[in-house]
């Protein structure tokens, strides 16, 4: 698939001042890189030296769970790649199969949220300016945190992406997803992942069928490209065909034709995960909604708040320990990157604040200064905070994404305007 020429860097005094400042891409990637290797700790180095995984481990080298289901073992014939997907199988398969409530709880919550991730990285591996960039191999990133952690590859990639746009000329250009892929993105998210993440939890009267859908599920962020890829070198992802009066508009708005496919697919992405957060909530409301014989293990603390004591007690519990803490790195991060988000499209629109428009008749203050003036960073991270209890994790950076799109054209305007006028003068 073709990929727009990025556009000319920037080269007047107006690039010193997109420069973002290094003291916050310092902070920033402190922060993201803390988080990372917090989440390595507290999944990975620490539990494994306390023995959590033993319990685990034993289970996969006899092929068979304590409640007697054989763990399927043959998947490929190689015998390294057989060994990783059974391990991959069987860490997720008690939740799966709901062999314990609030692991399965906690589990599907993580994953459906973490279509707003998915899509996150797909949408920024678009970008014309992103082209050939780290941040556009979205597969390898896929391969990595599937196999590692969400929380300890998801803030690299931020901070990938935080180096990527510090320079001068990053957000003077190259904003735009080509249509297609822009068209594709929606459709993608839905059958490559959503479609697939679903499945795992059907209970299936055969347990061999959820481990196949485990096992598929494990590839369901690849198929995202995949289908991506798909959708937008062909005719299935074309524009329907518009009204006169329809383009008469989008002509007067001059607004590029992949911002409405883009946010059409964060407002879906909303709407789907604010509804599960919702439902899940509710749940955990009703006394009756679990099928457990304790009540004490369908509660908000049981399936969300990590325990010392509990992960020691089993594999399922080990593992509920490790979906935890992966919930919270994941969009700890993840809402950090949104409030990243959010300062630079704030100081951006700023540039050049007062200044007026010189060509037309009436001076005003240009797009984008007074919507800039009334976004700050504290009001900004609390209606983060509340979008999260509200709406859950994934719809806060969907609403965030939804929001950005729009305001990034704003911030290319403005820079280029910025340009203009220092050359006048």
């Amino acid at each position: 698939m073709s990929r727009k020429k990025k556009d000319a860097p920037i080269t007047t005094a107006a690039a010193a001042a997109a420069a973002r400042p290094w003291p916050a891409t310092t902070l920033f990637t402190g922060l993201f890189l803390g988080a990372s290797a917090f989440s390595w700790w507290v999944m990975r180095d620490e539990p494994g030296r306390a023995g959590m995984f033993d319990a685990h481990l034993a289970e996969v080298r006899a092929r068979r769970f304590p409640n007697g289901v054989r763990l399927e073992a043959a998947w490929t014939g190689n015998g390294f790649a057989d060994w990783l997907l059974t391990e991959l199988v069987a860490a997720f398969i008690a939740a799966a199969a709901g062999w314990d409530p609030a692991a399965r709880l906690l589990q599907a919550y993580l994953l459906v949220h973490f279509a707003a991730v998915v899509g996150l990285l797909a949408a920024e591996a678009g970008r014309a300016r992103n082209a050939w960039r780290v941040l556009s191999f979205t597969s390898v990133w896929a391969v990595l945190y599937q196999l590692v952690g969400g929380a300890v590859i998801c803030p690299l990639h931020f901070i990938a992406y935080l180096w990527a746009s510090a320079g001068t000329a990053y957000f003077a250009g190259g904003r735009e997803v080509s249509p297609s892929h822009a068209r594709a993105l929606l459709p993608a998210l839905v059958l490559g992942y959503l479609a697939p993440t679903a499945a795992m939890y059907i209970p299936f009267a055969d347990i061999m069928a959820t481990q196949r859908a485990i096992l598929f599920w494990q590839f369901a962020p690849i198929l995202v490209n995949i289908i991506t890829l798909f959708l937008s070198s062909t005719s299935l992802s074309s524009p329907p065909p518009s009204s006169a009066k329809g383009g008469q508009k989008q002509q007067r708005t001059k607004q590029p034709t992949d911002i409405q496919p883009l946010k059409r697919c964060y407002g879906t992405l909303f709407g789907v995960l604010a509804l599960f957060h919702i439902s899940t909530v509710i749940a955990l409301a009703l006394p009756s909604s679990s099928s457990s014989s304790d009540p004490q293990q369908f509660t908000f603390s049981h399936v969300f708040l990590p325990s010392y004591e509990r992960r020691m007690e089993n594999s399922i519990q080990a593992l509920h320990w490790l979906f935890q803490w992966d919930l919270y790195g994941i969009f700890g991060t993840g809402l950090l990157w949104c409030l990243l988000a959010v300062y630079d499209v704030r100081r951006l629109l700023m540039l050049g604040k007062g200044a007026s428009v010189g060509e037309g008749k009436n001076n005003k203050k240009e797009e984008g200064v007074q919507e800039a003036e009334g976004v700050g960073l504290v009001p900004a991270l609390a209606l983060m905070v509340a979008g999260t209890v509200v709406f859950g994790p994934g719809a806060a950076v969907a609403a965030v994404l939804y929001w950005r799109e729009e305001k990034l054209v704003l911030v290319e305007n403005r820079l280029r305007s910025e340009e203009v006028r220092a050359k006048g003068e």
